[in-house]
């Protein structure tokens, strides 16, 4: 939800592409979300970014909540959106993997660990998810949290998405870790099956996170969709 950073992979793609990376409203230090209530509100805030900022026809992606963002988005203004990326995107319903409740572990940095990430030992989850994070981070953490739960008090998902999905014509890259604890493959796997052109891409020993646990193949796998 915050484009708290600019990553390194954002320059490498800044080099072959215009890339806006914008932070969600509530998240970080955007403002504007006494006017969203829903992901639907969401859609039709980037629709007015987009128009706002000149664009027509775009590439589009984003990763678990931004991904279920772009989806909602693509469903509405299918003529927008010339290619489609989704990485570990909720947003539909799988009966037989129903998606955990975070918030009940959301204080427990060990179990948000295990919840993200393949590898909740390893380098890149002690550095997101840091043991020494500091007041402003918790507090960033917290406020996120709050914005999800209002978004998602309800429910997790969307129930008129699947049946909208047809309308979404673009090549699409669905790319999901292999062990995503948080939203299982799946969820992957629905959205291919509602996708008319939809390409589904696991990646090994990777959860969530897929852009910090496999930066690499993350990266290389949505430049090559991209191009």
């Amino acid at each position: 939800g915050e484009a708290f950073r600019w990553f390194p992979f954002y320059q490498t793609w800044s080099k072959q592409f215009t890339v806006y990376v914008p932070t969600h409203p509530g998240f970080g230090k955007s403002g504007g979300f006494d006017q969203i209530d829903t992901i639907e509100d969401m859609a039709f805030h980037y629709v007015e970014l987009f128009d706002a900022l000149g664009l027509g026809e775009i590439i589009l992606g984003g990763v678990s909540l931004g991904g279920w963002i772009a989806a909602e988005f693509a469903v509405r203004w299918p003529e927008r959106v010339k290619k489609l990326w989704l990485s570990a995107a909720p947003g539909l319903w799988v009966d037989d993997e129903p998606l955990p409740d975070l918030f009940r572990e959301m204080t427990d940095r060990d179990k948000v660990r295990k919840r993200l990430f393949h590898d909740p030992n390893g380098y890149m989850a002690k550095l997101v998810i840091a043991d020494d994070a500091n007041e402003e981070q918790m507090l960033s953490a917290y406020q996120s949290m709050a914005v999800l739960a209002r978004l998602m008090w309800e429910r997790p998902y969307d129930p008129k998405l699947a049946e909208r999905l047809h309308r979404v014509q673009c090549p699409t890259l669905l790319l999901w870790g292999a062990h995503d604890r948080l939203v299982p493959p799946a969820y992957g796997e629905a959205y291919r099956k509602y996708l008319p052109q939809a390409e589904l891409k696991l990646i090994p020993d990777c959860g969530h996170m897929a852009m910090f646990e496999k930066e690499a193949e993350f990266v290389d796998a949505v430049t090559r969709f991209c191009r």
